[in-house]
């Protein structure tokens, strides 16, 4: 972890302020870090986790993959937000972090704040850096590895190959919608497919499109299926995702 500067003295006591560091977790296996991650997170004194609240139940996807690694020595601190799309809410929990983060800057504590998946695809994260920036904090980004990637790995099939163009949508509401894409792009990666699953699943079936769907990738409770009449009566949670291929 970079020292950046010396910036001041108190009292005889010189505080030396470090990077801020925004890791990615991956998809949900804690062993789908890098090497770079882990280590960061180790050398840490406090680490900033992102978590959900549903029905009033506080819950962190990524928290356990910090237990998973002995980080529970680290101080760590939780902001969680309301599944819902009203993001006042939301930006008053990421003023309110920003705010600790600053503060825990300023005492020269080194900083980690953790996001599952990748740092940058549709990424907590993203809402922090933007205020980080705004306050000049120096501040350094470590990619990880995607629930997409996770899922093509564990179906056994590639992305894309030669010339093979990839689009990544969130939050389909229509099969329409769905064919349009494949006006341009050989294969489509459905994410965050729970809100408008209900309005397209039977019609998926009527397509000859090859369907990959995933669930909880990397997690004891991960489930795949390339048979989507198994899902007809199926919840599906927050954390899937369908890859389509023509």
């Amino acid at each position: 972890m970079a020292t950046i500067f010396i910036q001041k003295k108190k009292e005889n006591n010189i505080i030396i302020l470090y990077t801020i560091h925004g890791i990615a977790l991956g998809p949900g296996d804690p062993e789908l870090l890098t090497l770079k991650a882990l280590r960061i997170l180790k050398e840490s004194d406090v680490i900033f986790y992102p978590g959900s609240i549903t029905k009033d139940q506080k819950k962190s996807f990524v928290y356990p993959i910090l237990r998973y690694h002995g980080l529970e020595n680290k101080e760590l601190k939780g902001f969680f937000l309301k599944m819902s799309n009203d993001r006042k809410e939301a930006s008053e929990t990421y003023n309110a972090t920003v705010q600790d983060i600053n503060e825990a800057y300023n005492l020269g504590k080194k900083i980690a704040i953790v996001c599952e998946g990748d740092i940058s695809l549709y990424a907590s994260f993203s809402y922090l850096l933007l205020q980080l920036q705004e306050l000049q904090l120096p501040v350094s980004l470590v990619p990880g590895i995607n629930s997409f990637s996770l899922g093509a790995a564990q179906h056994q099939i590639p992305l894309s190959l030669l010339n093979d163009k990839i689009a990544i949508i969130p939050r389909v509401k229509n099969i329409e919608e769905i064919a349009h894409y494949f006006d341009t792009f050989d294969t489509v990666i459905l994410m965050k497919i729970r809100s408008g699953w209900n309005t397209f699943q039977s019609e998926l079936l009527e397509k000859d499109w090859n369907c990959y769907y995933c669930e909880r990738l990397g997690t004891d409770q991960e489930y795949i299926t390339t048979d989507l009449t198994t899902l007809t009566t199926r919840e599906i949670p927050y954390f899937s995702l369908l890859i389509i291929k023509k």
